[in-house]
């Protein structure tokens, strides 16, 4: 799942011009792109099981003008079912963001043994969404000229820099427009319905197209599901408390354990970690890969919130820390994958792929509001309250989107009376997207959809190892089982 990065001035994204709305499916108006099929053939460059496929689609740039709109590249993967038992059709996997290419994370998660029991019965198909991965994906050239240390004149730079590469892009790279390229897919696929299986802005994703596509929405299950009734300064104070809450959790069960920072309670080691960071003002301390400062610390220690699985990387990281050996922290900020160095950080902007920028497109085209630095400094106190440790640097990303057009808010209307029940999964220490959020989602959906409660920690739950939440999932997606109401793992 994806990991909110909360560097200075990227964080929620971009946008320009208001679209008008398409043809829906179904209507007398037909859009050009439906009745295509995919050309399966090898995936060159992608690591995954060997019998995985892959294909290209086009879709108009614009919706509203089908025919004499651009065309985009839409990048489909296909791992075929492999039995036993017999085929269900195709399930599409989202794992968030936005920006992450989906190709790449289903080959990645597939090659690991995960999802296996699924791909039993389902061809699991991957995509990248438009402006990501493969598919047209936005451009905005070298970054090295971001040279302005201003929150708000730094985003305008990345924004003039996006617009100078990428600006007949932008404005169509939406929620909204994903999703109707998602029902192409579909269409293309040969499934009458969409059966989806959706991580966190996957969530946001599977949610409009139930909206939008409510006759052609089948069995959908969304994990980690962001409140769609939330703005983004709303979204950002539920955050920072989430997150806050998630380190008060590490820390008690450090201090369990023997945590290396200094205390005998959560609370002592969560002043502990506070106290660091203040510590790192200044120069930081210098490691193999740049410089650890205090940016760089709390991001290595928000991201590790994200997964009980990281927390042994993070105490390591801050046991090495207090010997004067910051590599470890600046793995957990700056990650290619945990335990592998990460390449030297040339950059505050610099990243493998389009993965941040993607973000920043697609966050911003869904986000309306847009915030002068007067605005967000009164908002100081609230964030400091919400989070003493994360609460400055999650409040700063509502500057990201400065020196963008407004965005469109057609992200935020779910509702899908029609549409069949979806499945919702919510963890109640999920940090990214606070566990209120799915109630709050299947209320605004309208449908009767169900929540499925998972007492743990971390961002998502299919992944989390917990056998009560795979088997119900799985037997939702596989034989249509819907958990009792107000079920709890």
């Amino acid at each position: 799942m994806a990991r909110m990065r909360t560097v200075a001035a990227v964080a929620a994204a971009l946008a320009a011009t208001a679209l008008a709305a398409p043809p829906r499916a179904g209507s007398s108006a037909t859009p050009a792109p439906y009745g295509q099929k995919i050309s399966w053939a090898g995936c060159s460059g992608v690591q995954g099981p060997t019998a995985m496929e892959c294909g290209t689609l086009t879709v108009p740039r614009d919706y509203a003008h089908p025919r004499k709109s651009d065309d985009l590249d839409i990048a489909v993967s296909r791992i075929p079912a492999t039995g036993p038992g017999p085929r269900l059709g195709s399930l599409v996997v989202n794992f968030g963001g936005p920006g992450i290419p989906g190709i790449t994370e289903l080959a990645q998660r597939t090659a690991a043994g995960e999802l296996g029991r699924l791909n039993r019965r389902y061809d699991l198909i991957g995509f990248d969404a438009r402006g990501t991965g493969r598919s047209s994906p936005v451009d905005c050239g070298d970054l090295a000229g971001v040279t302005a240390t201003d929150p708000v004149a730094q985003a305008r730079q990345v924004a003039q820099a996006c617009r100078r590469h990428s600006g007949g892009l932008l404005p169509w790279v939406g929620t909204p427009n994903a999703a109707r390229d998602l029902d192409v897919v579909r269409s293309a696929l040969g499934d009458d319905r969409l059966s989806y299986l959706g991580f966190s802005y996957g969530g946001r994703l599977g949610s409009v197209y139930a909206h939008e596509f409510p006759q052609h929405t089948g069995r959908v299950v969304l994990d980690g599901v962001p409140d769609p009734t939330l703005d983004d300064t709303q979204t950002a104070l539920a955050q920072a408390a989430a997150f806050q809450h998630a380190l008060g959790d590490f820390a008690a069960d450090c201090a369990a354990r023997g945590c290396p920072v200094p205390g005998r309670t959560g609370a002592d080691v969560v002043a502990g970690i506070a106290a660091t960071s203040r510590s790192l003002g200044g120069n930081g301390v210098a490691t193999v890969s740049g410089r650890l400062d205090r940016a760089g610390f709390l991001q290595g220690v928000q991201n590790a919130l994200y997964s009980k699985d990281d927390w042994p990387f993070l105490r390591d990281a801050l046991g090495a820390l207090r010997g004067g050996d910051g590599e470890p922290m600046m793995q957990l900020a700056y990650p290619g994958q945990l335990g592998v160095a990460p390449a030297p950080v040339a950059s505050t902007w610099s990243a493998p792929d389009n993965y941040e920028m993607a973000k920043l497109a697609i966050d911003c085209r869904d986000t309306p509001e847009r915030h002068s630095a007067a605005a967000v400094h009164a908002l100081d106190g609230r964030f400091a309250a919400a989070s003493p440790v994360f609460g400055p640097t999650i409040e700063a990303t509502l500057l990201s989107c400065s020196g963008w057009a407004p965005g469109d808010p057609a992200s935020r209307r779910v509702s899908a009376p029609s549409a069949p029940e979806a499945l919702l999964v919510s963890t109640t220490a999920d940090p990214a997207t606070p566990y209120p959020g799915a109630a709050h989602m299947a209320a605004a959906l309208g449908n009767g959809s169900r929540v499925l409660t998972y007492r743990g920690e971390g961002h998502g739950a299919y992944f989390a190892h917990n056998r009560c939440v795979t088997s119900t999932v799985e037997a939702y997606l596989l034989d249509g089982a819907m958990p009792a109401r107000g079920a709890v793992c």
